[in-house]
């Protein structure tokens, strides 16, 4: 309850919504129980960030045991993931990470596994097209893609589609893989 409470506040108004008080009336809850279950803000905006990391790994990690990099570039550009006030929420999340020390050790994990995934996905599909990648470099290369991507559709949504996003994800792999056989 508490960390949907802290990602509605994110998404409203980012960082400076991201208050004890905002966050428990959200909540409907006393303040004492940020520090009960969290110890401190910090630790419930720790719980954020790995709820809103966890959505994207669910949508990836579902895409693993296939060859089909469609789903893999569906799942990580998914139109819940681009849902109002996503773009705050992250850029909040983001704009802590350099001056939290637990937030850096939980980015650091789950962007290892994300990308781990990614390239997992990268190397099936490589292999069943009988091609031979670095398929860790290609990951670095498509989430950085993505994140541009998704970055840029989320200021503007009117000017980058998500047909236009997934295009562009398509042609960089289908450049990189050769077409899927």
């Amino acid at each position: 309850m508490l960390i949907a409470a802290g990602l509605a506040c994110l998404k409203h108004g980012g960082l400076l919504a991201f208050t004890i008080d905002r966050i428990t009336e959200e909540a409907n809850v006393s303040r004492g129980l940020i520090t009960h279950h969290f110890g401190s803000k910090d630790g419930l905006l720790v719980a954020v960030y790995r709820k809103m990391y966890n959505q994207l790994l669910d949508s990836v990690l579902a895409t693993e045991a296939t060859t089909d990099l469609d789903s893999m570039v569906d799942a990580v550009l998914s139109e819940d993931l681009f849902e109002p006030g996503a773009l705050r929420a992250w850029l909040a999340l983001w704009g802590e990470i350099g001056g939290n020390a637990e937030l850096i050790k939980v980015h650091r994990e789950y962007y290892a596994r994300y990308r781990a995934s990614v390239a997992r996905v990268i190397d099936i599909a490589a292999r069943s097209r009988s091609r031979h990648v670095d398929a860790e470099a290609l990951a670095v290369t498509l989430i950085a893609l993505v994140d541009g991507l998704w970055l840029e559709r989320s200021l503007d949504p009117g000017g980058l589609s998500g047909s236009d996003a997934r295009a562009a994800c398509t042609a960089f792999l289908t450049a990189r893989l050769g077409p899927d056989g």
